[in-house]
């Protein structure tokens, strides 16, 4: 029995919430680093650890547990869970009185958060054919760059009224009034019910059985080293274009909060919403163009990169070169997470989806954080107030070049990987029809 088209789409529309509340919490600190920095007195290797390192290992080392959970267990069941406690800790944010409190609160909060992703990955390929797969996670990755946009727009204008202890509250306020609308809205995908036309199996076996064979195409493993470069130069971009904007053009908090919400929200969301629909469009040529495309933006990358944040003289030059980057730093998302739906069983999908939390997650460790130590490191050697973070910001974009390198590997693997697949699983339940 397929699932009814309402249904899905429902189901689509509550998970956007989760997602939208999920990226509010993680990229307020983006913009509330600035009064941050101001109180406490943090130095900028400190807010790299804040912003990238302790939240994203922690993020990434719960992402595959979690995810396995999903599989095993209920996703609806895991979503709930990891909504409440991240907006919770979200909220004790505001109660932070120095580095070491913040940053214990904040891996807190990348354990919650671990959850959302691949849970709500694996609900959304349950319900969505293969075909719709691409645009339907394209979508719900919409709530990246919306949440972005929400996060640092309500957080910029909430900190510079209220102050940032008071906005932490607020937005874990937000997101646990979500709860209620999950547990008696939320249609979960009951175990054997039918996935475009046949059954899902239960997770079984072992992790280590499972990774093993999740992993055994090159193409996935190639894409998941494509997507941890990747991250590293959209991370770093996420989380220091405020004090970039700060430092360098002198601005207030209100404006640093337009220009950064512009940049990360409108260029994060056409980035996402367009490399998921052109992806899908130009895979009906040649299912390789979901690596060529984000191949492609890749290599442009430090072009923008190098504008935005070493030639441009003014906000207003430097903006739309932030804009261009921010969709090539996010186009690549889509296509790389319905291939790698695409390429696994529909009992391992939150477990393949929480592969690719992991390796992003390991780029967006490093970004922040290496950009930070390497900002410390080169203060000494400008004259400008933000020189030095703008060197940093310029050479941490550079890691995008390897990425489209390892994109085209995927490309030159995918069509023998999924004919393998397909071939494996039409042995094992007959003719696949999805």
């Amino acid at each position: 029995m397929r699932v009814a088209p309402f249904n899905k789409w429902l189901t689509l529309l509550l998970l956007m919430l989760v997602g939208l509340t999920n990226y509010m919490d993680r990229l307020s600190i983006s913009i509330l680093q600035v009064p941050i920095k101001a109180e406490l007195g943090l130095s900028d290797t400190q807010l790299g650890a804040i912003t990238g390192l302790s939240f994203s290992l922690v993020y990434t080392l719960a992402a595959i547990p979690i995810a396995r959970l999903a599989d095993r267990l209920s996703p609806k069941r895991v979503i709930l869970v990891c909504l409440a406690a991240w907006n919770g800790l979200t909220m004790l944010c505001g109660l932070a009185n120095g580095f070491l409190a913040l940053a214990v609160l904040r891996m807190g909060v990348a354990i919650g958060e671990a959850g959302c992703s691949p849970a709500a990955q694996a609900l959304l390929s349950h319900q969505f054919p293969a075909r719709q797969r691409g645009r339907a996670i394209a979508i719900w990755q919409m709530v990246f760059p919306l949440g972005t946009l929400l996060g640092i727009f309500s957080s910029g204008m909430l900190s510079a009224a209220l102050g940032w202890r008071t906005t932490f509250v607020l937005l874990g306020g937000i997101g646990l009034a979500v709860v209620p609308l999950i547990l008696f809205f939320l249609r979960d995908e009951p175990h054997g019910k039918a996935d475009s036309g046949r059954a899902i199996a239960v997770a079984s076996g072992s992790m280590t059985e499972a990774l093993q064979e999740i992993l055994g195409s090159g193409a996935y493993r190639r894409l998941l080293a494509a997507g941890f470069l990747g991250a590293i130069p959209l991370n770093a971009a996420l989380n220091w274009n405020a004090p970039f904007y700060g430092r360098v053009f002198l601005l207030s908090i209100e404006q640093i909060t337009i220009i950064v919400a512009l940049i990360s929200g409108v260029g994060g969301a056409l980035g996402m919403f367009g490399g998921g629909f052109l992806s899908d469009f130009l895979s009906r040529r040649d299912v390789r163009w979901y690596c060529w495309m984000p191949a492609a933006a890749m290599l442009v990358v430090p072009l923008m990169a190098v504008y935005q944040y070493r030639i441009a003289v003014t906000p207003m030059l430097s903006l739309p070169a932030g804009i261009v980057g921010a969709i090539l730093l996010n186009c690549w998302i889509p296509p790389q997470a319905a291939i790698a739906q695409s390429l696994v069983r529909s009992s391992n999908r939150a477990l393949a989806a929480g592969c690719i939390v992991v390796t992003a997650g390991l780029g967006g460790a490093a970004g922040p954080f290496a950009t930070g130590v390497l900002s410390d490191a080169l203060v000494g050697h400008f004259s400008g107030p933000g020189d030095a973070l703008a060197w940093s910001l310029a050479i941490m974009s550079l890691t995008s070049l390897p990425a489209a390198v390892l994109f085209l590997l995927a490309g030159s693997r995918l069509k023998a990987d999924m004919a393998a697949f397909q071939s494996g699983q039409e042995r094992a339940v007959g003719p696949v029809n999805d």
